[in-house]
């Protein structure tokens, strides 16, 4: 009895994705901002850049680049975890800047509901060097392990041959 509970234990922990609750709690807190901002959803019906289709869709966010300020510091283990889970799925840069800063960002999801990619329209000032429109795709699983260890046997490689 006891090895079968492991076995479901270990089962669902497996299920377990904390990148894709970060992902879904990034995307949330999008939404509810756009749904909060009378400017964005304007700009969003005004848009001729904007499919009619995706402007009545209710996943639509805005990244008004509050986020980081409603994340715990960094120096907590929760936060650490948090923003480096968004720091490995691209949301999120090294620097603390969001992606989709000024953005109106329009998610996919797959058929469990999980964002698995997202396009962003920029709206209001443009700086230079920032695109009109960003792309994110969502890393593959084990993405980073495989990168990991082609490194690692290419260090290896390199120390047989020398």
């Amino acid at each position: 009895m006891n090895i079968q509970l492991d076995k479901n234990y270990l089962n669902v922990l497996g299920q377990i994705n904390l990148d894709d609750l970060h992902i879904k709690q990034a995307f949330d807190y999008y939404r509810q901002r756009y749904q909060q901002s009378g400017l964005a959803q304007q700009f969003v019906k005004s848009s001729c850049s904007i499919d009619n289709q995706c402007g009545d869709s209710t996943v639509i966010g805005y990244c008004d680049r509050t986020m980081g300020k409603n994340i715990p510091k960094c120096r907590t283990p929760e936060g650490a975890a948090i923003r480096g889970s968004l720091q490995r799925c691209g949301l999120v840069r090294a620097s603390g800047h969001e992606l989709f800063r000024g953005c109106i960002v329009f998610p996919t999801l797959n058929d469990d509901g999980n964002v698995i990619s997202a396009v962003g329209y920029r709206f209001g000032r443009i700086r230079g060097g920032s695109k009109a429109i960003v792309y994110w795709h969502k890393p593959e699983l084990k993405a980073f392990v495989d990168v990991g260890m082609a490194f690692a046997k290419e260090l290896i490689h390199a120390k047989a041959y020398h």
